[in-house]
């Protein structure tokens, strides 16, 4: 196969945000390039991969996302499979093989480039390749002086015309931790580390209600949001995380539009039938999906997903996260009806006092309707009675 001229870019790629996406597509488009190769590295000869690093083959998986965009874009994982340092001498040699004659043009940032003259075997890699170069506004003078320098020896170098987007993914790794970075990333790269909690990486909360708002019927919204409120102050009253019951409130009714069908779908597919009581199958089916996408597709911890799943039934030996999202789901400020004044008054002056009052008040007004309870309902009031003490 011949391709007429080819941009290879390589890296840890870890993860790969913005600033390697956009300097590249904009490479292709000043170079005419026919097809550029994203090289995640295996085994980098210049540096170590950070311990907080998800497997090769996940970094490859989250390139194949960050690139799936760009015209002519591939991804290859040549480096990665070699299993053991990777210099682009013999990424250039391989690549020469599968495209015989191309013009390979290696795309690199401004350090890597100043590095050059230590690259194995630079001086073959300068007569057989192309640099293309993005250079940053602090160093520019630097890059233009050593790639003039370059060229008076024979070389080929382009410096590339923009404007790179100064951001290290060592940077975009600690600000995952504290629910930030989110900007410098794609929505598909941002959801799978997300999803898969890579890099220890907690949902930004404003990304999460967005997700959550596309999920929900608009009118649900408000009540979700009183839940979220309310819950975060019962969790600073009570002593548990706020950001983790702001999650769980923010969740708790993500699966609520979803039909009956659809949402015993989701429990087949991930195994959670037997949580299904006859009251749950017919009322209160998306407690338990709701509990299941928050855990597949948003990463959540058990804790959090227990709280969601137990925010309309309630259980023996609740936590203290389930009841303050129990408590908040029941009284938060668009719920008005008989009962539930007394509840509010109780929940930051007796937290068990208000669950056995809200669950007293559900029952009665379950059997009032000539409908089954749900066993653990009657369980976690029964549970609550034994342990409290006025």
């Amino acid at each position: 196969m011949t391709m007429k001229r080819v941009g290879l870019f390589g890296g840890s790629f870890n993860p790969p945000h913005l600033g390697h996406t956009r300097s590249a597509a904009e490479a292709a488009r000043q170079l005419g390039l026919d097809m550029l190769i994203f090289m995640p590295t295996g085994k980098p000869p210049h540096k170590d991969i950070a311990n907080d690093s998800p497997a090769s083959e996940t970094r490859l998986e989250l390139v194949r996302l960050a690139t799936c965009h760009i015209k002519g874009a591939a991804v290859m994982d040549y480096e990665i499979k070699r299993n053991q340092v990777s210099y682009t001498y013999d990424t250039v040699r391989e690549l020469m093989s599968i495209y015989p004659g191309c013009e390979l043009w290696i795309l690199m940032g401004s350090d890597m480039f100043l590095y050059f003259p230590n690259w194995y075997r630079a001086d073959w890699l300068l007569k057989n390749t192309s640099l293309a170069v993005f250079p940053r506004t602090d160093d520019l003078k630097e890059i233009l002086t050593y790639a003039e320098k370059l060229q008076s020896e024979g070389a080929n170098v382009r410096i590339i015309n923009e404007q790179p987007l100064v951001i290290s993914s060592t940077s975009i790794r600690m600000l995952l931790a504290q629910r930030k970075g989110r900007e410098y990333l794609s929505d598909i790269v941002y959801s799978y580390i997300i999803k898969n909690r890579l890099y220890g990486a907690l949902p930004d909360f404003d990304w999460l209600r967005r997700k959550v708002d596309m999920m929900m019927e608009p009118d649900r919204r408000a009540h979700v949001r009183g839940t979220e409120n309310t819950a975060a102050e019962l969790a600073v009253r009570w002593g548990v995380s706020e950001e983790d019951a702001r999650t769980a409130a923010i969740l708790h009714d993500c699966t609520k539009r979803r039909g009956r069908s659809e949402q015993l779908n989701i429990l087949k597919k991930y195994g959670t039938m037997s949580n299904i009581s006859k009251m749950t199958e017919n009322v209160l089916l998306h407690s338990e999906t709701a509990a299941c996408i928050a855990a597949s597709r948003f990463g959540v911890s058990n804790e959090i997903a227990d709280a969601i799943r137990y925010h309309t039934t309630g259980r023996a030996g609740m936590k203290v996260l389930e009841k303050v999202i129990y408590i908040a789901d029941y009284i938060e400020p668009a719920r008005q009806f008989p009962g539930v004044q007394t509840v509010r008054d109780l929940a930051f002056y007796d937290l068990d006092a208000a669950m056995i009052q809200a669950l007293e008040n559900t029952l009665s007004e379950i059997k009032k309707r000539g409908i089954e309870p749900d066993k653990r309902t009657e369980d976690a009031l029964a549970d609550l009675r034994r342990g409290h003490v006025l």
